[in-house]
C-alpha cells in the first residue's frame, strides 16, 4: 500500500501543472507542502495512515477524468459538458507530457538510490539521539501526536514535527518493522522537494544534471546533513523556496502564486521552533519587494479616472491575496502552539526564554572569549567542517559572496535596480540581525556549553544555525539567475534579438558560473560518508549507541518493549543517584520511544515525601525504580495498596487523588 502515497504525490503535482500551467519543479515542491499539512492534520487524530485512503481517491479521481475524457471523445461533436481538469482535454496526454521531463526522472532516480544507499544508516549525532530519531520513531508507531505530557523528549516538546513527518511517509516503506536508516531517505527527499523549484528555469537538456547539482547544494552550508538531520538546514532551504516564490510572480496566477507562498511558510513554520523568525524575514521581503517594485500607479491624484480604477484593483488583489496566504500560515502555527499548550509540550529554550523576560539572566563570565571563538568560526573553517579536495569557504566568506552576487547581478540587470536596493536592505537587516542573534543564543542557551570554547565547534553552530540565511541567499540568487537566463529578457537585451548565438552564450555563462560555483564548494566527503561510507563504522557506532544504553537501562527497556498500552504515556524512571546518568539517559529514551521517559535520581536520603514530589513533578503515569545500595524497598511499602510488596525493577501504574500517590503493580505478559 506504501506506493499509493508517491503515485498521488506525483499524480496531484501533475495535475496542478496541466491545470495552472506551471512547471512540475514548482508542483513538486507545492504539493510537498500539502501532503506534510495533510498528514500533519491527520496527527492531531493520529490518523496520519488515512494517508492511504486520500491518496487512493487521488488515484481514483484522475482515473475518473482520464474515462470521463475518453468517454468525451466518443460523444457526437464532443460538446457534452463533463467535468474535467480545465476547458482543453487530452487530459491524460498532457499530464504525461508533464511527467515525462528529465528533471523528474533524475528526481526519482535520486530519491531511489539515497533510499537504497541510506538504509542502513543509524543515527550518531547528538541531536538526532537526543530529540529528532526519537520523535520520528514515536509517529511512526502512534501514526499521530501523543497526549498530554506524552512526548518522548520532554526538554524539546514544542520542536515542530515537519521532518518527523517526512520521515514518518519513508518509515512506512518498511510497515512492520521500525527500521531507521529509512528517516535519512525521508529527510534528504525532503530537503530534495523544496529544492526542485531551482530547475524549472533550465533549459530541457540541462535539467537533468541540474538536478543532480541542486541536491548538492545544502552540503556547501553545512556538512551535518550528512552526520545527521538537522532541521536547520531543511529550514533554511524551505526559506530559500520561500523568498524565490514571493519574488517570482510574474507568469503565475494569483491564486497559484499566493497559494505558494501560503503553503512555504506554513511548512516553514512547522519546521522549527525559531522559524518564526525566517517567516517574519520572507513577510518583509514581500513587502519590501513590492515597494521597491512599484508598479501600482494608484494614486488619488491620478490623472487618469481607468488607470487609477485599474491600479486600486490590482492593489486590492495583492494585498488579498497576502493577507489569505499569512492568516493561513499563521493559523496552521497557530494550531501547533494550541496543541503544544494543551498537552504541555515545552521546551527549555521556552523556559530560558521567561528567564530572561523576568530579569534573572547574568551576562557569563566567558562571554568575551566567547566572542573571540565566534570571529575565529566566522572565518577561519570550513562552515561545511570536511576538508575536500576543491574549496572549503568559511561562513563569513560565503556572506561576502551573498553581497557580492547581489551587487553584480544588479549591476548587469539581471536583478532589476528597483528591486536590488529592496535586495540588498533586505539581506543587510535581517544578516546583522541573524548573527548577532547566534552570537547571543551562545552566551544565553549555551552559556553553560565549553564545548563551544573551541573553533570547530563554534564553526559547526554557526554555520547550522546561520544555515536559513546562507542558504536562504543562495538559493535566492540562484534562482533569479536562472529565472534571468531562461527568459525572454536576457535575448532582448543583449540587443540583437535575431542573433540566437548571443543567446545560448548568455544563458550557458549563467549555467557555467552556477555549475562550477557548485562543484568546486561541493563537500564530497560529506556526501561520500552519507551514502557509502558511513558502512565502515556502522558496525562500531551500533555497538557504542548499544553500550551506551547502560544495564539500568537496559532492564527497563526489557520492562517496556512491545506493549503499545505504554505508548504516549509517561514513565518515570528513579534512577540510582550514585553516577550521572543524563547521557545515557539521552539513549535509553530514544531506544524506548515510543514511550516517553523522563529520569530522576533515588538516593538513601529519599523519603516517602521526597519520592512523591519527584513523582508529581514528573507528571509521569507509571513508575519504574531502579535498586539503590543501602536503600530499603521498605520506603515505598506506603505507596502500596492492601499490603502488597514492592519490588525493584518493576513497573507501577501511578494513582494520584490529590492527598496521596499509591502504585497499583502492571502485568504486561
Amino acid at each position: 500500500m506504501w506506493f499509493l502515497i508517491p503515485i498521488s504525490f506525483f499524480i496531484t503535482a501533475v495535475l496542478i501543472s496541466v491545470k495552472f500551467r506551471e512547471s512540475m519543479c514548482d508542483t513538486i515542491a507545492v504539493t510537498g507542502a500539502v501532503q506534510i499539512l495533510t498528514l500533519y492534520a491527520l496527527g492531531f487524530v493520529r490518523g496520519m495512515r488515512l494517508i492511504y485512503f486520500t491518496s487512493a481517491a487521488v488515484i481514483l479521481i484522475f482515473a475518473g477524468l482520464v474515462i470521463a475524457d475518453y468517454i468525451a471523445k466518443k460523444t457526437v461533436g464532443g460538446k457534452q459538458k463533463i467535468i474535467r481538469i480545465n476547458r482543453n482535454r487530452h487530459i491524460f496526454r498532457r499530464s504525461l507530457r508533464a511527467f515525462i521531463e528529465p528533471e523528474v526522472f533524475a528526481f526519482i532516480v535520486i530519491i531511489a538510490g539515497i533510499t537504497f544507499l541510506t538504509r542502513d544508516q543509524i543515527f550518531t549525532w547528538w541531536d538526532d539521539i537526543n530529540f529528532w530519531a526519537s520523535d520520528a520513531k514515536q509517529l511512526y508507531y502512534m501514526n499521530g501526536f501523543p497526549g498530554k505530557y506524552g512526548n518522548v523528549s520532554p526538554e524539546f516538546g514544542d520542536y515542530p514535527p515537519v521532518t518527523s513527518i517526512f520521515k514518518w511517509i519513508f518509515l512506512n516503506i518498511s510497515s512492520s518493522k521500525y527500521r531507521e536508516g529509512l528517516q535519512f531517505a525521508g529527510y534528504y527527499t525532503l530537503n530534495g522537494i523544496f529544492l526542485m523549484p531551482l530547475v524549472k528555469s533550465v533549459s530541457r537538456k540541462f535539467s537533468a544534471p541540474a538536478t543532480v547539482l541542486v541536491f548538492m547544494l545544502p552540503g556547501i552550508i553545512n556538512g551535518i546533513i550528512f552526520y545527521g538531520t538537522p532541521a536547520d538546514v531543511t529550514m533554511g532551504i524551505i526559506y530559500g523556496a520561500l523568498l524565490y516564490a514571493i519574488w517570482d510572480r510574474d507568469g503565475h496566477r494569483g491564486i497559484f502564486y499566493y497559494g505558494r507562498i501560503g503553503l512555504y511558510a506554513a511548512v516553514l513554520l512547522l519546521t522549527k521552533t525559531g522559524s518564526i523568525e525566517w517567516a517574519v524575514f520572507a513577510l518583509a521581503f514581500y513587502f519590501a519587494l513590492e515597494a521597491g517594485r512599484n508598479d501600482i500607479r494608484y494614486t488619488y491624484k491620478s490623472a487618469s479616472r481607468s488607470e487609477n480604477a485599474q491600479d486600486k484593483g490590482i492593489l486590492w488583489t495583492r494585498t488579498k491575496g497576502i493577507c489569505i496566504a499569512v492568516l493561513f500560515a499563521g493559523g496552521i502555527y497557530a494550531s501547533w502552539l494550541l496543541l503544544c499548550y494543551m498537552n504541555r509540550r515545552v521546551s527549555k529554550i521556552a523556559g530560558l526564554g521567561i528567564k530572561m523576560l523576568s530579569g534573572s539572566y547574568t551576562v557569563p563570565e566567558n562571554a568575551g572569549l566567547k566572542a573571540m571563538y565566534f570571529f575565529r568560526g566566522m572565518w577561519t573553517m570550513p562552515m561545511h567542517i570536511d576538508h575536500n579536495p576543491t574549496l572549503d569557504i568559511p561562513v563569513g566568506l560565503m556572506v561576502v559572496l551573498i553581497f557580492a552576487a547581489h551587487v553584480y547581478m544588479i549591476r548587469n540587470g539581471i536583478i532589476p535596480k528597483n528591486e536590488g536596493k529592496s535586495f540588498l536592505w533586505f539581506f543587510t537587516i535581517t544578516g546583522i540581525f541573524t548573527y548577532s542573534l547566534i552570537f547571543l543564543a551562545h552566551i544565553t542557551l549555551f552559556c553553560a556549553e565549553d564545548q563551544y570554547l573551541d573553533t570547530f565547534a563554534m564553526t559547526n553552530s554557526i554555520a547550522r544555525y546561520g544555515a536559513p540565511f546562507t542558504m536562504g541567499g543562495m538559493y535566492l540568487i540562484i534562482g533569479v539567475a536562472l529565472t534571468y537566463a531562461g527568459s525572454r529578457k536576457a535575448l532582448e537585451e543583449a540587443g540583437n534579438p535575431d542573433g540566437d548565438d548571443y543567446w545560448k552564450n548568455k544563458r550557458n555563462m549563467i549555467y557555467l558560473l552556477i555549475t562550477v560555483f557548485i562543484l568546486t564548494n561541493a563537500d564530497y566527503t560529506g556526501t561520500y560518508k552519507a551514502l557509502v561510507g558511513y558502512g565502515e563504522k556502522v558496525d562500531e557506532n551500533a555497538a557504542y549507541n548499544a553500550k551506551m544504553v547502560d544495564d539500568g537501562g537496559q532492564r527497563l527497556v526489557e520492562a517496556l518493549y512491545g506493549h503499545r498500552v505504554l505508548w504516549g504515556h509517561r514513565v518515570l524512571d528513579l534512577r540510582s543517584g550514585g553516577e550521572d546518568h543524563r547521557v545515557h539517559n539521552t539513549y535509553i529514551s530514544k531506544e524506548v520511544s515510543p514511550v516517553p521517559t523522563v529520569y530522576d535520581t533515588l538516593t538513601g536520603t529519599d523519603d516517602v515525601s521526597s519520592i512523591t514530589e519527584k513523582i508529581r513533578k514528573s507528571h509521569a503515569e507509571y513508575v519504574f525504580a531502579e535498586s539503590v545500595e543501602l536503600f530499603s524497598e521498605d520506603t515505598f511499602k506506603s505507596f502500596m495498596k492492601n499490603g502488597a510488596e514492592f519490588e525493584f525493577w518493576k513497573l507501577y501504574k501511578v494513582n494520584d487523588n490529590g492527598e496521596k500517590v499509591t502504585f497499583t503493580p502492571i502485568y504486561l505478559y
